[in-house]
């Protein structure tokens, strides 16, 4: 579960809003800056300014920092700019969570990781060469794919999905939400949250749940 209670971030004042398990969200906001705000919130890098936010039952500002480290393993984050670690090759940023929070070693990951790039139409050779650039050297589709195949890898309890298709072409965009959306019910009761801005796909997921904010709430 995913519960904001009167949440205040910069101009977003007193935000109220419970996403079940098993929900799929869209949350919209009024510009870029104000879903950075609240994915910075949800990805433990910025205290709001007023309010709670619960995962799975738990206030996540008032634990202790490492239960709150603990909490995180269980879930999978995509931000917008792929969240890779600049200094590590892709097939290493990809396999790391995995490896640290579930113990999955290069050998067990492979053959998934190999399928779920065929899936976004990435071949092998093309792949083989992938899993050896820097982060730096990627176009933010890549970026993208790669982020998302690192968080899918580690069969997370919550998704988020940062942006996800923002700035892409609408074939490409519809690729991605395909297969977060058969991602979705492959874990029983798993939450996937869409932080979107004035991003014109979005309107084409199919929610459960939309919460639409502005400077006003």
């Amino acid at each position: 579960m995913i519960r904001f209670d009167q949440v205040t971030l910069g101009a977003l004042r007193a935000f109220s809003c419970e996403i079940p398990p098993g929900a799929v969200c869209r949350i919209t906001t009024a510009s870029e800056d104000r879903k950075n705000e609240l994915a910075a919130t949800l990805f433990g890098t910025a205290r709001p300014e007023q309010g709670r936010i619960e995962l799975f039952g738990a206030d996540l500002y008032a634990l202790p920092v490492k239960e709150r480290v603990r909490l995180f393993r269980r879930i999978g984050v995509v931000p917008e700019h792929g969240g890779l670690i600049g200094n590590l090759k892709v097939w290493e940023n990809i396999l790391l969570p995995a490896w640290y929070h579930l113990g999955k070693t290069a050998e067990q990951a492979e053959g998934e990781v190999v399928r779920m790039y065929e899936d976004f139409g990435f071949g092998g050779d093309y792949v083989k060469r992938l899993m050896g650039r820097l982060p730096d050297q990627l176009s933010i589709y890549e970026k993208r794919v790669a982020a998302l195949i690192r968080a899918m890898l580690t069969n997370a309890e919550i998704m988020i999905y940062d942006s996800l298709f923002s700035g892409l072409d609408r074939d490409v965009a519809a690729r991605l939400y395909r297969i977060t959306e058969r991602f979705h019910p492959e874990r029983p009761g798993r939450i996937s949250l869409y932080l979107c801005a004035d991003d014109a796909f979005s309107q084409r997921i199919k929610a459960d749940l939309t919460v639409a904010l502005d400077a006003e709430d």
